[in-house]
């Protein structure tokens, strides 16, 4: 298993949005920084932390901009509520973790990674050609 690389396909085509993912991407390799150092389960729970607090901000800011160029409100309704899962696992995640409960650091990595990059080269996907198509930046 290796970090999360950010490439093109990443990519949405509006800057700030990017910039976001950038950050999420970021967060979650400190995990996997951390378990690579045999840190992780002790960085578990501050990055968890983080992440919950930071997706809070992306997706809030994510779901303007879709609102404010018309997104389509079927399409809509299916990101909000991949949104809405991630922070409720995130949530329940951290939690575990500060009730003490055992969470492996590597599968709440692998599980992050997964969602992450199916989330931005998938669901992320249909929104950027939407938005390039009403040229909004």
């Amino acid at each position: 298993m290796s970090q999360i690389e950010w490439c093109d396909s990443h990519s949405v085509g509006i800057p700030a949005l990017d910039d976001q993912h950038k950050t999420l991407v970021a967060l979650t390799n400190q995990l996997f920084l951390a378990i690579m150092r045999d840190e992780g389960q002790k960085e578990l729970g501050r990055v968890l932390a983080e992440l919950a607090r930071y997706v809070d901000y992306h997706f809030d800011f994510e779901e303007q901009i879709l609102t404010e160029h018309g997104f389509p409100e079927s399409g809509f309704s299916l990101h909000r509520e991949e949104h809405r899962k991630l922070k409720s696992r995130v949530q329940t995640l951290l939690i575990q973790h500060e009730e003490g409960s055992f969470a492996l650091d590597l599968d709440v990595y692998s599980f992050l990674r997964e969602w992450m990059t199916e989330h931005m080269i998938g669901t992320d996907s249909e929104y950027a050609e939407f938005l390039a198509s009403r040229a909004a930046r």
